[in-house]
């Protein structure tokens, strides 16, 4: 099969990173295309690898959508990207598509996905077009409108451009009906995959000693945060309460300079190792003995697989992180903590909370790589 895999990446680093793990998946038996649109994300060599498809890229400053390394217009570069993905899509001839998340969210990408999707149906009427979503989908603060508004907008879409919906989530963790309300009114089928991981379980631990990883995912408005983790981790270690060696710190993926040296500084005669967001994070959580992060999809999926005890503290600009972070701790996975997140003394119980529990254990489906290449594959058979 001929597989087109679209993403885009426009604050942090989970919507890319969970389409690529899905995309190198695929790529074992097909042949597989990923949009490359955003900051470049730094991602360890996979057993196989997808064809890349660059397109002008983009990010977020606040509220705002703007072009990188181009003194263009937003507007523009999207127009750009619509004919670009479109002539890219007529010369592939994809029998399958898959878009991330849009359109419960990333509407500002409207054009390119429907540039690609016209174009897919005029050069072959049977090519598939399937929604890939993460567990939890909850109306964002960049879709301003009522939630009647939203939620008629997300259905027409779905009906004028898909021909099914991918759910990367275990339906006893979470179901879509929970989040997006008007579930019963969808025209086209759901299946759900499990959750998407991005390491195999097992891969060998980076350090020999035990140690705990701090985190905070791909955003880069963090720095508060790591600092009251960071003093909670001193505090506990000076009276040798902690079962660790060590704190491995690993700033936002697009921390600035300032936010690096700030952290570095506080790290300075501490049991920290501070290291930039790259390849090897992935390793370093699998083998560590605790976390300490935000509840972000793919840091969540990570610590399922490695089953690491974890302190999760959600972002509260992030409308799926504190329903994942709420869940988790009710089936005991996690410990989690609500209201202010640079209060060390709550950080310090969470920590020592969860230390003192045993590992986590659960029977959610982590397997969504194969699941979701096994329902691509069969595609015909359950998609409209």
């Amino acid at each position: 099969m001929r597989i087109l895999c679209h993403a885009q990446h426009l604050t942090g680093v989970g919507h890319f990173v969970r389409m690529q793990a899905i995309a190198r998946g695929l790529s074992g038996a097909h042949e597989v295309y990923l949009t490359s649109g955003g900051r470049s994300v730094p991602r360890p060599p996979g057993s196989t690898e997808p064809q890349l498809l660059p397109l002008p890229p983009l990010t977020r400053i606040g509220d705002d959508i703007v072009a990188l390394e181009s003194p263009a217009s937003a507007g523009s570069v999207l127009e750009a990207r619509a004919r670009l993905l479109a002539r890219a899509v007529e010369r592939l001839r994809p029998d399958v598509i898959l878009v991330d998340h849009y359109p419960f969210s990333k509407w500002e990408l409207e054009p390119e996905v429907s540039a690609a999707v016209d174009a897919a149906r005029r050069c072959q009427a049977s090519v598939r077009i399937l929604c890939s979503l993460r567990d939890v989908v909850r109306q964002s603060r960049h879709e301003r409108v009522d939630n009647e508004t939203y939620q008629a907008t997300v259905l027409a879409a779905l009906d004028a451009r898909f021909d099914g919906l991918l759910v990367h989530a275990d339906p006893a963790f979470t179901r879509l009906e929970e989040h997006f309300e008007r579930s019963a009114a969808l025209t086209i089928p759901v299946a759900y995959t499990g959750f998407v991981t991005a390491l195999p379980h097992g891969e060998a631990a980076p350090l020999s000693t035990a140690y705990a990883v701090l985190s905070c995912g791909g955003g880069a408005r963090h720095r508060a945060f790591l600092l009251a983790a960071m003093e909670a981790f001193r505090r506990l270690a000076a009276e040798g309460a902690l079962g660790v060696s060590s704190l491995v710190v690993f700033p936002a993926a697009f921390a600035d300079d300032t936010d690096l040296e700030v952290i570095e500084s506080a790290a300075r005669g501490g049991p920290f190792d501070v290291r930039r967001f790259g390849p090897e994070f992935e390793r370093y959580l699998a083998g560590s003995t605790l976390s300490i992060s935000r509840a972000g999809y793919n840091t969540c999926a990570a610590l399922l697989a490695a089953r690491v005890r974890a302190v999760l503290v959600p972002d509260p600009q992030m409308s799926d992180q504190s329903v994942r972070a709420k869940r988790l701790a009710a089936l005991g996975i996690a410990t989690r903590i609500d209201g202010d997140e640079t209060n060390v003394s709550a950080l310090m119980t969470a920590i020592r909370r969860a230390e003192a529990g045993p590992p986590p254990r659960h029977h959610l489906a982590i397997d969504g790589v194969a699941r979701t290449r096994a329902l691509v594959e069969t595609v015909e058979t359950w998609a409209r």
